[in-house]
């Protein structure tokens, strides 16, 4: 139909069947029959022949208007489609909490060495695998998802977990415990990660109650922030209990076992038509020089 229309446009416009077979480098019988189709389509002869022209009846001048605003979308709608896709091709969507942005910032500024032409957008993580399947971002680096067929999974780090307690906790002299004697932990006692609950509630009963009695938080500031003004203590990740250091925080290596949280950079699978997404996914697969 668009092809007939297109047709229609340049005979209107040419005022004869050759010239426009012409423009168009169609043979004359087939721009014919081609407007044949079309004004059975529409139900009413849409030329009438004029010596050795056409000229549009007055059927045809509606149809020409109309066909003239339905050629103009689609040519704006292709514009317009083009250009998100380009912009798109060109910017990746990352969610990323702000503890992992921290302990992955070097790659980050290596990737931007080496393509600078990708735009790198953070958002918070929430719910990464529905972020993910929604398209509000193209990978999600986290430490949980709910399992999806449609998401992929890659394994990018082990990170230690530690206790960190403010500078004068009863604990404050101690460098190791056994994750055991969190039993007998005295203080309130927050943890963001998931898996680490998991270990704590088959362990001990005890320590189960002791778990974010007074606040809940999911951010791993805000609890530092509750460790620091000696609201409980914290297990975080080592890393980045070590860059607070001289601020009157105190940590605890955890043993048998030690907690280790697991980062895994996710993304749906059929992401090709977004060529920075593997572009990143291969950067991530290089080995670390």
């Amino acid at each position: 139909m668009f092809r007939q229309l297109e047709y229609f446009i340049q005979i209107c416009k040419e005022g004869s069947y050759t010239k426009a077979a012409e423009v168009l480098m169609i043979s004359q019988p087939t721009l014919s029959q081609q407007i044949r189709f079309l004004e059975g389509e529409v139900g009413t002869p849409l030329f009438e022949r004029v010596g050795r022209g056409v000229k549009i009846t007055a059927a045809g001048e509606i149809l020409y208007q109309k066909a003239l605003f339905v050629m103009r979308l689609i040519e704006e709608s292709k514009k317009e489609t083009y250009e998100l896709r380009n912009a798109r091709t060109n910017k990746l969507l990352i969610g990323i909490s702000s503890m992992d942005f921290f302990c992955l910032k070097p790659r980050f500024l290596k990737f931007h060495e080496q393509y600078p032409d990708i735009t790198l957008k953070f958002s918070s993580q929430e719910n990464t695998s529905q972020q993910l399947l929604n398209s509000s971002i193209d990978i999600g680096i986290t430490d949980n998802h709910e399992p999806n067929k449609e998401i992929h999974m890659m394994h990018l780090y082990k990170e230690e977990q530690a206790l960190v307690v403010y500078e004068d906790h009863p604990w404050a002299d101690r460098t190791v415990i056994s994750f055991q004697e969190l039993e007998d932990l005295e203080s309130a006692l927050f943890v963001r990660d998931i898996s680490v609950i998991e270990q704590l509630h088959t362990f001990s009963d005890k320590i189960t109650k002791s778990l974010q009695s007074k606040f809940e938080s999911t951010s791993a500031e805000i609890l530092l922030f509750m460790v620091l003004h000696k609201m409980g203590v914290a297990i975080l990740p080592a890393s980045l209990i070590e860059s607070f250091f001289g601020q009157k925080l105190k940590m605890i290596r955890l043993v048998d076992p030690t907690p280790v949280r697991e980062i895994k950079l996710i993304f749906k699978k059929h992401h090709y038509n977004n060529p920075s997404v593997q572009t990143c996914i291969n950067f991530f697969l290089e080995p670390i020089k």
